[in-house]
């Protein structure tokens, strides 16, 4: 059974130009109950908790920290601008962090889109490409680096995001800036984040 160091947020500066977080002492384990009925990791694209929404700041920065904790940090900038990151805690744990996450548009308007993806710090098998009806998802391997990508919305849209680690559920281990404070941890996964101005 593996543990990880997982990343522990702290108060948010609200003049800050980017919220850091901090590593504690806290490990993760891997739950054995998330599990495929076969006993293997279940499928990539899966709801863990009853889906929920929150609200996330607008051009607020996360501080990341390579290879110092695990962690996915998702930010929105002005206009319709996101920023999606995982990072591991390999310094830490020698181990390496198998990410998956999936975000996709969460709108009843005909015609809107995820626009303008590219991929950040991808190596060896690392990728990010389109699934149905309108997402992508990253699949990265991540040690010491920081992988990611970015991509565009029409002003104000609201994205889901599910995110899977080493096969299970990764609850514990998002980041956003919401309501004025630096979250850790979702209430469920996949979580809807809807920007709180354009």
């Amino acid at each position: 059974m593996k543990l990880r160091a997982f990343v522990l947020g702290i108060p948010f500066a609200f003049l800050a130009a980017a919220c850091t977080y901090d590593n504690g002492d806290a490990n993760r384990v891997l739950y054995g109950n998330q599990t495929g009925g076969d006993g293997g990791p279940q499928a990539s694209y899966y709801s863990c908790g009853t889906p929920t929404q929150a609200a996330i700041d607008t051009d607020q920065q996360i501080d990341v920290d390579a290879g110092q904790g695990a962690g996915v940090f998702i930010e929105y900038a002005t206009g319709g601008h996101y920023h999606v990151r995982v990072s591991c805690d390999t310094t830490l744990s020698n181990l390496a962090c198998q990410w998956q996450v999936t975000v996709t548009l969460e709108t009843s308007d005909a015609g809107q889109t995820i626009m303008n993806v590219v991929g950040e710090g991808l190596q060896g098998n690392d990728s990010v490409t389109s699934v149905a009806p309108d997402g992508y998802q990253l699949n990265a391997y991540t040690t010491t680096e920081i992988d990611g990508f970015t991509f565009d919305t029409a002003p104000g849209a609201a994205v889901s995001v599910a995110a899977n680690l080493d096969g299970a559920c990764a609850t514990p281990y998002y980041f956003w800036v919401g309501d004025g404070a630096l979250h850790q941890g979702s209430p469920s996964d996949p979580i809807t984040l809807t920007p709180s101005t354009n």
